[in-house]
């Protein structure tokens, strides 16, 4: 399975976007791994919020994934949407947090691909 990876975006920026292309060995039934991602609590479209210190300062942090399936090609789009700072500033805390998110989603995605790679869950292979 050969992948693409770009991570684009920045605190500056308010938003941070992540594509990653896989071309898979084989043409993936699809309906099988769309009920699986779209069914995996880890993938939903989330809102994660951070206080500072208990103080009703916070920001909050949204995260919103698609996958699209074409032959050979499995996409994984994620976006994080920086919605709301109020009374903090950003750090680079926050945004090595994102990436950290990213890489962690990509790696259960991998994980959650593999199985149609090397068990026959191909179409064709039944």
């Amino acid at each position: 399975m050969k992948k693409k990876v770009v991570i684009s975006g920045s605190l500056q920026d308010m938003v941070t976007y992540c594509t990653a292309i896989y071309n898979i060995e084989g043409k993936i039934k699809e309906d099988e791994l769309k009920s699986i991602v779209e069914n995996s609590p880890i993938y939903e479209d989330k809102n994660f919020y951070t206080n500072v210190l208990g103080h009703v300062s916070k920001t909050t942090v949204t995260r919103k994934t698609k996958m699209f399936i074409h032959d050979f090609i499995v996409t994984l789009q994620i976006r994080y949407e920086i919605l709301k700072v109020v009374d903090i500033e950003l750090t680079e805390k926050d945004e090595l947090w994102i990436k950290h998110d990213i890489n962690k989603l990509l790696e259960h995605f991998e994980l959650l691909l593999s199985p149609f790679t090397e068990e026959g869950l191909i179409e064709g292979d039944e």
